[in-house]
């Protein structure tokens, strides 16, 4: 067994040694010494390679989370009166170890809710046909650069007009406008926001959803809830497979530079300044016959200059869904040591992190779920300001 705290200090070592390598890839490429160049090539591959091992050294399967969770459901459900069973599939899934760790507890509230509030009582299943035990189903699986953890349940399901008058009682939610899927998770995870009839003391003690929601955000990751009315809740838990290194994709905006995720990046095409009116006032692009939305980074980050005569857009792929993010010019593939950006800055929306480029400067790292929510909410203002 090797101590955590020596593999913390390998990864150290790897992600200081992959900012020197592209410090030394940018200075071989400028020289004209050819002998020069195949040197960095090779010191180039072997980075990757010992990065990639470093990295695989620091996976653990999932499932030594998931075996103790049998004894908090069974133990649980016997004190609250119910049959529940725990389902599980996927423990061989790997994660960083350090992503592990942390996500214990988000884990745990989450089954505790499903439990409490989620699985129905023997006698209102047996009323409603449903089988006499409880089912909750604990998953998890690869999904390209990221693992999905999903803990779904048979239970009741959210009921969404309840929570609508809780939330216009409370002025989180406008009377009148209907409460869609995407809009149940921010509310059930603001404050003070509970449907329970009684506070138990399994959950709903102050440490409610917007705790998990912040813990998994913690990790560069992000959550989805999906109900049904008398069929069940699933919360869906999107994770990086690392927290040390990723590849990612250098774009430059107005002379500075940010790092999208490679693994959310589809494609990038050219946006003429020149577009037709409808694409200019709607922010739509046409990608082979599909309409997909776009946001101009320079705008949402209040970079002052003039954009070139011809535009990138980066294509994203989040959850199933395409956006475009409009940038002045993409640079290229890069190693990304992800360093954190200290309390001063971690709450600015939009940025997940930073990192060191070949050259010293520093490129921030786009967070792209924060900036689609970011989107929507300009967009849903604007929308209520022409109503």
């Amino acid at each position: 067994r090797v101590g955590s705290e020596k593999l913390d200090q390998l990864v150290d070592l790897v992600g200081e040694l992959v900012t020197v390598q592209a410090r030394l890839s940018q200075f071989s490429a400028r020289s004209d010494d050819p002998g020069l160049l195949g040197i960095a090539e090779e010191v180039e591959r072997l980075t990757w390679d010992l990065r990639d091992q470093i990295l695989k050294i620091r996976m653990v399967p999932i499932g030594t989370i998931f075996s103790k969770f049998q004894r908090l459901v069974r133990d649980l459900s016997r004190e609250l009166g119910k049959d529940v069973e725990l389902v599980t599939a996927g423990a061989e899934t790997e994660l960083d170890k350090t992503i592990i760790e942390r996500l214990d507890d988000p884990l745990v509230h989450l089954l505790r809710n499903a439990i409490d509030h989620g699985i129905e009582s023997p006698e209102a299943r047996k009323a409603a046909g449903k089988p006499g035990p409880g089912t909750i189903t604990l998953t998890a699986a690869h999904a390209g650069a990221c693992v999905l953890i999903t803990v779904r349940d048979d239970g009741l399901g959210l009921d969404k007009e309840a929570i609508r008058r809780k939330a216009v009682a409370l002025g989180l939610w406008p009377e009148g406008a209907e409460v869609g899927d995407r809009d149940l998770l921010p509310l059930i995870a603001a404050a003070g926001l509970s449907t329970a009839e009684q506070v138990s003391n399994i959950s709903g003690r102050g440490v409610g959803m917007d705790a998990v929601r912040q813990a998994v955000e913690g990790l560069r990751g992000s959550i989805e809830l999906s109900s049904r009315p008398g069929q069940g809740t699933a919360f869906t838990i999107r994770l990086p497979l690392t927290l040390a290194i990723i590849d990612g994709l250098l774009v430059d905006i107005g002379g500075e530079f940010y790092v999208f995720p490679m693994s959310l990046v589809e494609e990038c095409i050219e946006l003429h300044r020149s577009g037709d009116g409808l694409q200019k006032q709607t922010n739509l692009a046409s990608v082979r016959g599909a309409m997909v939305p776009y946001v101009r980074l320079r705008e949402t980050f209040g970079i002052a200059g003039t954009p070139p005569a011809i535009e990138q857009i980066v294509i994203a792929d989040l959850d199933g869904e395409r956006l475009g993010f409009v940038v002045d010019a993409v640079v290229g593939e890069h190693q990304t040591v992800i360093k954190n950006l200290g309390r001063l800055y971690k709450n600015v929306r939009g940025i997940s992190g930073a990192t060191i480029l070949g050259d010293g400067q520093v490129a921030l790292i786009i967070d792209l779920e924060a900036l689609r929510a970011l989107a929507e909410n300009q967009e849903q203002q604007r929308l209520a300001a022409y109503a």
